[in-house]
């Protein structure tokens, strides 16, 4: 992914939709170097099982109190930042070989370096086909500190927010 070809403002508020929304009010430019900017190369995967968190990781933030819904990954990177601080909270973007957005907005984690996609988690009522699902996947994120996260934790614990907190990070940096 060729960062200084890609307009981050308008794949927000295209792809990313209502989670984005406030961006409008900022200037692109400003903004699309910002991005461009703090955003970090974090790795490429081959497999979702190369993300997913093992049982007893899990079962760890569970005990901290995080609660898993299937496939929100805003709300769940943020979770279980807040539930546990060696949780580091990542938004960016996956790069991935489909249509119509070969760039998607995303929120991850790293743990000990390693990404912890817990959007990732299947559920067998709708599982993933990993075979006509796009692989490989680059994450791209910036990371947002857990104190900064910890100013949303009411809305993310209680209203399961989605907001990805890139708009709320660049207006604290700028």
């Amino acid at each position: 992914m060729n960062l200084n070809e890609i307009d981050f403002y308008e794949l927000c508020l295209d792809e990313g939709g209502i989670f984005y929304n406030e961006i409008y009010g900022l200037e692109k430019d400003v903004f699309n170097q910002w991005v461009r900017d703090n955003l970090q190369e974090i790795n490429t995967i081959e497999s979702y099982n190369d993300v997913v968190p093992s049982n007893e990781m899990l079962n760890g933030i569970t005990d901290l109190g995080y609660e898993h819904i299937h496939y929100q990954c805003h709300y769940s990177a943020k979770a279980s930042t807040i539930a546990d601080c060696n949780f580091t909270y990542y938004t960016g973007f996956v790069s991935r070989n489909t249509f119509p957005y070969p760039i998607i907005t995303h929120s991850f984690n790293t743990v000990d370096g390693n990404i912890i996609d817990l959007a990732r988690i299947e559920d067998a009522e709708d599982p993933f086909n990993e075979e006509n699902d796009s692989l490989p996947h680059t994450y791209y994120g910036i990371e947002i500190p857990r104190d900064f996260v910890l100013n949303y934790e009411q809305e993310t614990i209680e209203e399961k927010s989605m907001k990805p907190l890139l708009y709320e990070w660049f207006l604290h940096n700028n």
